[in-house]
C-alpha cells in the first residue's frame, strides 16, 4: 500500500497568513481610496453650493428687472390712454402684467408702485427684494406689511376675538414673517447690545387702547422703519 506525501502545514499555514495580509492591505487601499473620494466629492458640494447660490441670485435679479421692464411698459401705455390713472387701476395693470408672466420677481418678490412726480407717468413699478434704493426698499416693505398688520386687525374686530398674545406672521416677499406684538416699544440695532439684538428682517408692534397700532417697526440689516401714531413714519439706519 502506498504512502500518502506528507502535507507541509507549516508552508500552508505561511501562504493562508500572507493572502490574509494582502487582502487586509488591499482591502485597506480601497477603504482610503474611497475615503478620499468622499472628501473631494463634499469638498466640491461645499464649493459649488455659494457658486450657485450667487449664480441664482445674479439670475434672479436679471430675470426680475427684465420683468418689472415689460410691466413698466404695460403701465406706460395705459397712462398714455388713460392719463388719469390712479393708483388702484395701475395696480390691476401689474396684477395683468404679472399673470401674463406668471411672476414678476422670480425670487418672490412683491411688487410695489412708487411715486414719480419728475416724470410724465406718474408710477414706476419695483420689487420688494431687487429695489436699489435701499432705504425706499425697507420702507415699501414696512408699509406693506404694515398694511397687512392693520388688515389683521381689523379681522379681529369684525368677528370679536382678541388679537393674538403672539402677533402674527404673514408673507412678505413670499417668506414668513412674524409680526411680534409687545406691551411697549424697543431699541433695537442691527448686531448689538440694544433692547433686542436681531439678524435678518424682524418686525415688532405694540397696540393703543382703541386696538390700533400704536407702535410699529420693520428692521432688516440696513435699515428700520417705524411708525408711530399720530407722528406717521420716521426712519433709521446703521452699518451692517
Amino acid at each position: 500500500m502506498g504512502l500518502s506525501p506528507r502535507k507541509n502545514t507549516t508552508d500552508d499555514g505561511e501562504q493562508g497568513s500572507g493572502m490574509k495580509k494582502k487582502l487586509a492591505s488591499r482591502r485597506g487601499v480601497n477603504r482610503a481610496v474611497a475615503l478620499v473620494l468622499v472628501l473631494v466629492l463634499v469638498l466640491a458640494v461645499v464649493i459649488s453650493i455659494p457658486v450657485y447660490l450667487s449664480y441664482k441670485k445674479k439670475a434672479d435679479q436679471f430675470s426680475c428687472t427684465v420683468a418689472l421692464k415689460k410691466a413698466q411698459d404695460m403701465l406706460d401705455v395705459e397712462f398714455l390712454w388713460n392719463y388719469e390713472l390712479g393708483h388702484d387701476e395701475a395696480l390691476r395693470v401689474v396684477e395683468r402684467a404679472k399673470w401674463e408672466m406668471d411672476a414678476l420677481c422670480p425670487a418672490g418678490g412683491d411688487y410695489y408702485l412708487v411715486d414719480r412726480p419728475e416724470s410724465d407717468q406718474k408710477f414706476r413699478v419695483t420689487c420688494g427684494i431687487h429695489e436699489k434704493d435701499t432705504y425706499l426698499r425697507t420702507r415699501l416693505n414696512a408699509a406693506h406689511t404694515l398694511e397687512l398688520l392693520n388688515e389683521a386687525l381689523a379681522g379681529c374686530a369684525r368677528r370679536g376675538i382678541d388679537v393674538p398674545e403672539e402677533g402674527f406672521t404673514f408673507l412678505v416677499n413670499s417668506k414668513e414673517l412674524p409680526v411680534v406684538r409687545l406691551e411697549e416699544p424697543v431699541d433695537l440695532r442691527w448686531g448689538t447690545d440694544a433692547s433686542i439684538d436681531y439678524e435678518g428682517i424682524v418686525s415688532f408692534f405694540t397696540l393703543a387702547e382703541d386696538g390700533s397700532v400704536a407702535w410699529f417697526v420693520y428692521a432688516d440689516e440696513n435699515h428700520a422703519s417705524v411708525y408711530r401714531s399720530g407722528n406717521d413714519w420716521i426712519g433709521d439706519a446703521w452699518e451692517k
